[in-house]
């Protein structure tokens, strides 16, 4: 398995469509939260696609906000059916490596559901402030210091 960035206009129809399906599939409709999904931010992100048999089984988008020096991780989802098998760690391994290269003096932070924060954990993210309800689910903030990057 091999994860692909592409920008918001390298998607092809197909691939946007495949997005949104996997992030209502799983945020909205099994994990019944009802947020905005559709927020306006797709166009800026990257957005980092895992194939697997021509359909898409992981799925993460990032930002740079240079105004506050974030890089942001978001939306990370995966196919139930690809569930267990790395991709997860396949996609913030990706991320993380974009980020260091692209963005060296930035924190990355990202908005983690409280039963995955031990999987953020593990690659050096640290939470801060309280948790916070987003869409139903309790959430809390992380970051991860420039320089930071567990490495395995």
């Amino acid at each position: 398995m091999q994860v692909t960035p592409l920008t918001f206009d390298q998607l092809t129809a197909t691939q946007l469509y495949g997005i949104l399906q996997l992030r209502q599939v799983v945020f909205i409709e099994e994990q019944q939260s009802i947020y905005n999904d559709i927020d306006g931010l797709d166009q800026s992100a990257i957005h980092w696609c895992v194939f697997e048999d021509n359909q898409l089984a992981g799925y993460a988008r990032s930002r740079c906000l240079l105004d506050s020096r974030k890089f942001k991780i978001e939306r990370v989802v995966n196919h139930a059916q690809w569930r267990g098998k790395g991709i997860g760690k396949l996609l913030i391994n990706a991320i993380l490596s974009h980020a260091s290269t692209q963005r060296a003096a930035y924190d990355v932070e990202l908005s983690a559901q409280l039963d995955v924060l031990t999987f953020y954990r593990s690659f050096g993210f640290q939470e801060f402030g309280e948790p916070y309800d987003d869409g139903g689910i309790l959430h809390k903030s992380m970051r991860l210091t420039a320089g930071e990057a567990a490495t395995d």
